[in-house]
């Protein structure tokens, strides 16, 4: 329980920290490449950031102003990503499901262990945005109308792997504690076990308060 506990505790405070210019989490600054929608009507420019617990992929419809930019055949080209190429969890069913951006997330440490998605969908007035989560659990926005969520999807691998880490070394530490208690208890002339003083007593005899 130990290990499950921290386990979803560093992923949900993954979500939140560091929180600067960018939104939550790393700043999506690194291009991953361009992908259109099955109908080729819209392109979406496609991102992402990376710290040592959060993993984020940012879709965003590529427009300005409310408008699509257009972008040269050859240059779509050169820029081009197949979504295959991105794990299954980071990426949507399809690029039609989405509306203006969204965020892809993974969480956890030291292997990502929680992810969920983050959507705008209507736009009320300027940064004044109605948003969903997928996943996870959607909370109210921030005072910057910064989307805000709470991850529940597992990562079965990682989500495994964390817990038995935490939780073994929440055992390590009990059994040194322990081990440590006990050598100072034995160095002190006291019983080992409970701490009753052995002063007087045969070598090797039984402890009259505990029968150690």
């Amino acid at each position: 329980m130990f290990g499950l506990a921290m386990t979803v505790f560093i992923s949900w405070t993954a979500m939140f920290w560091p929180n600067g210019k960018h939104g939550y989490g790393p700043p999506a600054l690194t291009e991953v490449g361009l992908s259109k929608t099955a109908d080729g009507h819209r392109i979406w420019r496609i991102s992402e950031g990376h710290n040592a617990w959060h993993h984020v992929v940012d879709y965003w419809f590529n427009q300005i102003s409310g408008m699509a930019v257009m972008i040269p055949i050859a240059d779509y080209e050169a820029q081009k990503v197949d979504l295959e190429s991105l794990p299954r969890h980071l990426r949507p069913h399809s690029l039609d499901d989405l509306t203006m951006q969204s965020w892809y997330r993974e969480v956890g440490w030291p292997m990502k262990a929680l992810t969920c998605s983050i959507h705008w969908k209507t736009q009320v007035k300027n940064a004044d945005i109605l948003y969903t989560v997928g996943g996870g659990v959607q909370l109210p926005r921030d005072k910057e109308f910064q989307p805000r969520a709470l991850p529940l999807t597992p990562l079965w691998p990682g989500l495994a792997v964390n817990t038995m880490s935490f939780a073994g070394a929440w055992l390590l530490l009990g059994w040194g504690g322990r081990s440590a208690r006990r050598a100072l208890r034995a160095r002190a002339g006291c019983c080992a076990h409970c701490g009753y003083p052995r002063t007087g007593l045969p070598e090797g005899s039984v402890c009259p308060e505990c029968g150690q």
